[in-house]
């Protein structure tokens, strides 16, 4: 690629590290991110970056104009915590018990403010104008949702999109994603099994919570079975259950599970609900018990516009060689930056951050999460020049 690329110097990514110590030091889950949303606009506005009116209380805008000709890129970051208890072992640990940072959105908030400061430091050689979109509440799947229904569109119209994840089972370093669905959509879902409760050596069968929350969790299985897409199945588990009483000797009135499905495409979706209702209802009739079910809330899949993705990849490409490839099929995870991808073609990518001397890769969303903090250069510059190159000219 022939045209130049704004690229950070050692000192933007030293303060991308330091940022992201600081956050992971603070962390705070969806929609009370005030402290954060606050050193956000701080940094911003420490750049010359202009500071736009966020349409949800937690979060922020920045918008940096070239004031040359060019498309609207927004660039996008989630900033939330989650409610986890730390214990990675690393020097900055989480400050507030039960709160942690164990999915990387600390990371991604740094590596954007990186963006941010590169692209505002040599804005005389961009053309085109950025969007510097800081999303809360990411983890519960609904702080795009809010940012939309809120009047987002109203504030920016962006052309494009583009916007990354830190992945801790990938090579430091390496960046991966693919046209089309890149991630499935989720459906977070409560279930409520109620009985008459009773001592547990006069409980049988019928109204007994206990008995039909194993029977129902046993056969979760069935709601998906079959259900694929490019050789990804779809997926349907329980990570909750709790029981309102019970004792060795006594059967519970009330048994409740949290769970979630994940799917590809709309159909794959209704057909999984229905055969989750169906379900339902079988466990009803067989252990005489009323059940209860309700969505609280969820996400559609992530679909990366083939054009943009070409140019993610092939800047990827440039700046790390062999370390950039696309992955093969999608992965049932979820992220609602698909809210904004249902709008603005775009592009999702991931970064590889493996910490190096991990024998067994830390797991998202568990107490001992770590990343490789050296993966975050790479993320700076696909990120700042895939966005100063989407500005430039057309993906098509």
């Amino acid at each position: 690629m022939a045209e130049s690329r704004p690229a950070p110097g050692p000192d933007i990514l030293d303060e991308v590290v330091d940022n992201r110590r600081h956050l992971h030091r603070h962390p705070e889950v969806g929609f009370e991110e005030r402290s954060t949303s606050d050193f956000i606009r701080k940094r911003l506005g420490e750049l010359g970056v202009q500071l736009l009116e966020c349409p949800t209380e937690t979060g922020a805008l920045g918008l940096l104009d070239s004031g040359r000709p060019g498309r609207t890129v927004m660039v996008r970051a989630d900033i939330d915590a989650l409610p986890i208890l730390e214990d990675s072992g690393v020097a900055f640990s989480s400050d507030s018990d039960g709160r942690m940072h164990a999915c990387g959105h600390d990371a991604h908030t740094a590596i954007l403010l990186g963006v941010a400061r590169t692209l505002s430091e040599q804005a005389e050689s961009l053309t085109g104008r950025y969007v510097f979109v800081f999303q809360p509440a990411e983890e519960i799947v609904q702080g795009a949702k809010a940012m939309i229904e809120k009047g987002f569109f109203d504030r920016v119209q962006p052309d494009t999109a583009v916007g990354l994840h830190v992945w801790s089972t990938f090579d430091s370093g390496t960046v991966v994603t693919r046209p089309g669905v890149l991630w499935g959509g989720s459906d977070a879902f409560n279930i409520a099994l109620s009985g008459p409760g009773g001592a547990t050596y006069m409980m049988a069968r019928a109204g007994n919570v206990i008995a039909a929350q194993a029977f129902l969790v046993e056969r979760l299985h069935t709601v998906v079975e079959g259900l694929e897409h490019e050789g990804t199945p779809c997926n349907c588990l329980v990570g909750g259950v709790t029981a309102d009483g019970g004792t060795w000797n006594v059967v519970p009135p009330s048994v409740r599970l949290r769970g979630s499905l994940r799917t590809f495409t709309r159909d794959m979706r209704e057909e999984a609900l229905d055969r989750l209702r169906g379900l339902l209802l079988e466990t009803e009739t067989e252990f005489s018990l009323q059940t209860r079910f309700e969505i609280s809330h969820g996400t559609i899949p992530i679909q990366n516009d083939p054009d943009v993705t070409r140019v993610v990849d092939e800047t990827a490409r440039e700046l790390v060689g062999d370390r950039a490839s696309r992955l093969g099929r999608p992965m049932v995870t979820s992220d609602d930056m698909a809210e904004f991808l249902a709008h603005v073609p775009g592009c999702y990518f991931m970064l590889g951050a493996r910490p190096p001397d991990a024998e067994t890769p830390p797991a998202h969303h568990s107490p001992g999460f770590r990343i490789d903090e050296d993966a975050f250069q790479v993320g700076v510059r696909v990120l700042t020049a895939s966005a100063a190159r989407l500005a430039r000219t057309s993906p098509g």
